[in-house]
């Protein structure tokens, strides 16, 4: 008989960590964590699908938590090597370190994005997709990431954001940026909204430029 476990048992007993760690990081800090469940495969497929890769260019995600988004872009086709993941909370940073290790993984705030990114990635971002919830942080620090952000995209290149309001989480933070409706997760807990965000300097190379204050 063989020793060697399936790779059913493996997954399941990934996902049982992921979950394990969700729930305790929830429990510690339920603001922070922002969601009362993990992102549905349906939701982390519909941000996936937005997340476009240029040559030489690389995608970072914002609040990757246990890594449900991250998998769905690999799955489309994003190789691991040319992501970077930014996660505040120390315990996911260190899950998120092992479960991708080809990854780069950086500790720190998205609200200094632009400061953390190691400077060969600055400028050479063609997406940035976040899971953070921004409709509980405060407006000037949506601003503010939403400036970091717009700082290391390359010409053109765009922020997914999803929530769990019908209306965008920076139409009145940053009324500047060009902002569509790109999709809607029905099924996940609770239902969320996916908007993609642009310049809208039409030729790519304008870039929101926002006060900190």
């Amino acid at each position: 008989m063989s020793m060697v476990p399936s790779r059913n048992t493996t997954e399941n007993s990934r996902l049982g960590a992921s979950l394990g760690l969700f729930w305790r990081r929830w429990i510690s800090d339920p603001k922070g964590i922002g969601a009362v469940a993990p992102s549905s495969p349906g939701l982390a497929r519909r941000m996936a699908r937005e997340a476009v890769l240029r040559e030489g260019e690389v995608v970072v995600e914002l609040g990757p938590g246990t890594g449900t988004v991250t998998q769905a872009l690999i799955k489309a086709g994003i190789p691991e090597d040319r992501l970077i993941l930014v996660e505040l909370d120390p315990e996911m940073h260190a899950f998120l370190v092992g479960k991708f290790p080809r990854a780069l993984v950086l500790q720190g705030d998205a609200a200094e994005l632009d400061e953390i990114l190691p400077p060969r990635f600055r400028g050479r971002v063609s997406a940035v997709v976040s899971s953070l919830p921004l409709l509980s942080i405060p407006m000037k620090i949506r601003r503010r990431i939403a400036d970091a952000v717009f700082r290391v995209l390359a010409p053109g290149g765009r922020l997914i954001q999803f929530t769990y309001s019908p209306f965008s989480p920076l139409r009145n933070a940053v009324p500047e940026l060009k902002s569509e409706r790109t999709g809607f997760a029905a099924f996940n807990i609770p239902p969320a909204t996916i908007w993609r965000y642009t310049s809208g300097g039409g030729d790519g190379k304008a870039r929101p430029r926002l006060s900190a204050s």
